[in-house]
């Protein structure tokens, strides 16, 4: 019995402590400095045993005029765009996203947002709300946000969709992407495509016909032409008949001075086949015209 009554008198004394020192023994914390009028009013928030009702906040906090203020001439002016979106929300319980007793500051009371509380149209409209990047990528894209993003995490991993990149900038890689810094890429083009594709970088594919046919003379390792896998450069000598002295003689007989880069002119180890330079045409059509002129007199 003498438990009970223990017991008893240790409730009263709390409850009598409750009652006359009701803030500090009850509030969790300060209020931010917007509420501190309200410090000790708890039931202007609060309802007994029922927690803060929405009501108690719009009461106060018109939630189609968050964000507006009245001027002098009693016309509503935005004073901070970025809040105006608590009119299109479709679950308009404050509690959600914001609390007190936190501290003064009023970034304290807010919690993380809930984009769910949007409606599915304005969910997808992001830029009403955030402002777009200002980047190279972003300059060249929609506004289609949530094409690579989501709204629980702005950075999650969403494959990046190429089609959203504006058509005159589709194709120019360069504008977002770095060329990678290695030998074959240093003496590369723009033409990215050409190796690439824009869904899955890797692995890629390269037509080495494009610059040189490797016929069945040809098919041997990198390093015979470019010597230390420097694909940077590239040699013709070493092999056969390749000598310069060689070359140099069968150019020069032919008229042509300018045989440094033997792929200008040659496409594959055919001497036929032959991509010829502006120099090479001009010499070539002097020599026919010759032979033909030759010909007509004998």
């Amino acid at each position: 019995m003498e438990r009970k009554y223990i017991y008893t008198i240790i409730t009263i004394i709390i409850i009598g402590i409750v009652l006359v020192f009701p803030h500090k023994m009850v509030s969790p914390g300060n209020l931010y400095q917007s509420h501190s009028d309200l410090n000790k009013d708890c039931f202007s928030c609060h309802k007994a045993f029922s927690g803060i009702p929405n009501e108690n906040c719009i009461s106060c906090h018109k939630v189609s005029e968050i964000g507006l203020k009245t001027n002098k001439n009693g016309d509503s002016i935005s004073i901070n765009s970025n809040i105006l979106f608590h009119k299109n929300l479709k679950n308009q319980d404050c509690i959600s996203c914001h609390s007190d007793h936190n501290g003064l500051n009023p970034k304290l009371s807010l919690k993380k947002f809930d984009h769910i509380f949007l409606s599915e149209s304005n969910r997808n409209q992001c830029v009403s709300c955030h402002s777009q990047p200002k980047n190279k990528l972003h300059n060249q894209v929609s506004n289609s946000c949530v094409s690579c993003h989501s709204t629980t995490s702005w950075t999650s991993a969403i494959s990046f969709n190429h089609d959203l990149i504006k058509d005159t900038s589709k194709n120019n890689c360069i504008a977002c992407h770095q060329i990678p810094k290695d030998n074959f890429h240093g003496i590369s083009t723009n033409n990215c495509a050409s190796c690439h594709e824009l869904n899955k970088w890797k692995p890629s594919t390269f037509n080495h016909d494009n610059s040189f046919i490797l016929d069945e003379n040809h098919k041997t390792d990198c390093k015979t032409c470019h010597v230390n896998n420097n694909l940077k450069t590239y040699t013709c000598y070493g092999c056969h008949e390749h000598s310069i002295n060689n070359i140099r003689g069968e150019h020069i007989e032919e008229g042509i001075y300018n045989f440094d880069n033997c792929v200008s002119c040659h496409r594959s180890g055919n001497e036929h086949d032959i991509r010829m330079n502006e120099n090479a045409v001009r010499k070539y059509i002097s020599k026919e015209l010759k032979n033909n002129r030759e010909d007509d007199d004998d």
